[in-house]
């Protein structure tokens, strides 16, 4: 049986990046953050290849983790907002890379997370499937719950702190 000690091995680098924390100031699903969706997403993952010893566990970790590191604000009309659904799996993997230095795997993981809404890219690995299994558990228990919170849209200019990181 695989150890927390290993999830946090492979996380601690990605939870105490400066721009993964970031990710505590940027919505994804109702009221909860980027940054607490894509730990949740990770410890599903985690959890679902607990006994599996042919899964790369490192790259489910951390896959997992960075698969919404796209770094903006999406709930503001406009492109982004109309497009993010499609557009947000590659540049997430595009920022994972940059600053995380991924492995093709991991990248492959991050890029194909929101199949079927990104039916053009199926997951090529097992650990894709895991990936992008996890994250739809968790972001419909997001969406369904809310966790008893209603989250209006914000002001542009409250986002002015995040740095955006050019792909």
């Amino acid at each position: 049986m695989k150890k927390r000690a290993l999830f946090d091995e492979y996380a601690r680098d990605i939870l105490e990046h400066e721009l993964f924390q970031q990710g505590k100031r940027i919505f994804s699903h109702g009221a909860v953050t980027i940054y607490e969706h894509s730990i949740e997403v990770a410890e599903k993952a985690f959890s679902m290849i607990e006994d599996d010893e042919t899964i790369d566990t490192r790259c489910v970790v951390r896959a997992a983790l960075l698969h919404d590191f796209f770094l903006y604000e999406w709930h503001i009309p406009g492109w982004r907002y109309i497009m993010h659904g499609w557009a947000h799996p590659a540049i997430a993997a595009e920022k994972a890379r940059e600053v995380f230095g991924i492995s093709d795997k991991e990248y492959s993981c991050i890029k194909t997370h929101m199949w079927p809404w990104t039916f053009w890219r199926l997951p090529r690995c097992r650990e894709g499937w895991i990936i992008s299994w996890a994250d739809k558990q968790i972001a419909l228990k997001e969406a369904l719950l809310r966790r008893g919170r209603r989250r209006t849209l914000r002001d542009p200019a409250d986002f002015t702190g995040v740095q955006e990181i050019s792909s």
